[in-house]
């Protein structure tokens, strides 16, 4: 059984003829029959009933062409990986997002851009402070999206978008503590996301104040509403717990809501692919 055969046996089921599958694969209607028939001889079944005008699958044909279509399809798609190779595309980018930057738009434009470019893998990586820009310098990732630039120089760097970083606590926990003033926060734990990089930093700090830190955003926002302490959060991110009074925020002289700009990186040393360039265009566009 050969790969030809497979899709010659597709080719008649789909135009309903083996005239019409002869001229669709360049071939004469004997080399089809033939075809056809060497098939049925290794299998020793009639796939198609060729007593009516057109040939009708057979109960052995509507089986095989059943379990032979995940063939067809996987033969496509190496189709079409090769074309791709052929345009240079890249197998794999890497995109570091910052946390603070997640939001569900940002998160469908990832999703849509994956679906259209099926054969390169788009590793997504979400980060804090400066592992972003770590990511970029090492060229594991080729575009970056973070608040945090050190060194710019060796930088491309658009602004595409501003943060709005909101200090907040449980109103329970405001009420328990008698928080009046910003002194007062200095005795219950600031809930901090700690860089990974020890000569980096960490974003609004209370200068003698406890500290509790992690290393993952994903638990930031649980501790400060479960009332355990108080920290920034993307605005986006707590807006219906704001409507609800469930949080409250905070404004004293040093601690108070803050606008972060995002911006887009990439390595000025580390050449784009086709679609890496896309992506990074299309995010550009995106935020415009």
């Amino acid at each position: 059984m050969t790969f030809d055969q497979i899709l010659v046996f597709h080719k008649i089921v789909e135009l309903g003829s083996f005239k019409s599958a002869a001229a669709e694969l360049n071939k004469t209607q004997p080399a089809i029959s033939f075809s056809i028939k060497k098939l049925e001889e290794e299998m020793g079944v009639e796939l198609f009933d060729r007593s009516l005008y057109r040939p009708t699958m057979t109960s052995h044909g509507r089986a095989f062409y059943e379990r032979s279509s995940a063939i067809i399809i996987s033969m496509k798609d190496l189709e079409n990986l090769s074309k791709s190779f052929l345009q240079k595309e890249e197998p794999e980018i890497g995109f570091s997002l910052d946390g603070i930057c997640l939001n569900p738009k940002l998160l469908k434009f990832v999703k849509s851009f994956s679906d259209r470019h099926p054969f390169t893998k788009l590793n997504l990586c979400i980060d804090t402070l400066s592992e972003t820009e770590r990511r970029v310098f090492s060229k594991e990732c080729e575009i970056g999206m973070t608040h945090f630039i050190k060194e710019p120089q060796f930088l491309d760097v658009f602004p595409v978008d501003k943060v709005t970083m909101v200090p907040v606590m449980n109103k329970e926990l405001l009420k328990e503590k008698k928080v009046k003033d910003q002194s007062d926060l200095l005795l219950i734990d600031q809930i901090v996301i700690g860089d990974k990089n020890p000569q980096g930093a960490s974003f609004g700090l209370l200068e003698g104040g406890k500290k509790w830190r992690l290393l993952d955003n994903n638990f930031k926002k649980e501790i400060i509403f479960a009332g355990l302490g108080w920290g920034h959060l993307p605005l986006h991110n707590i807006e219906k717990e704001l409507k609800e009074k469930k949080l409250v925020i905070l404004e004293f002289e040093d601690i108070h809501p803050k606008d972060l700009q995002v911006n887009l990186i990439r390595h000025k040393k580390h050449q784009f692919g086709p679609v890496a360039k896309t992506l990074w265009d299309e995010l550009i566009a995106f935020h415009q």
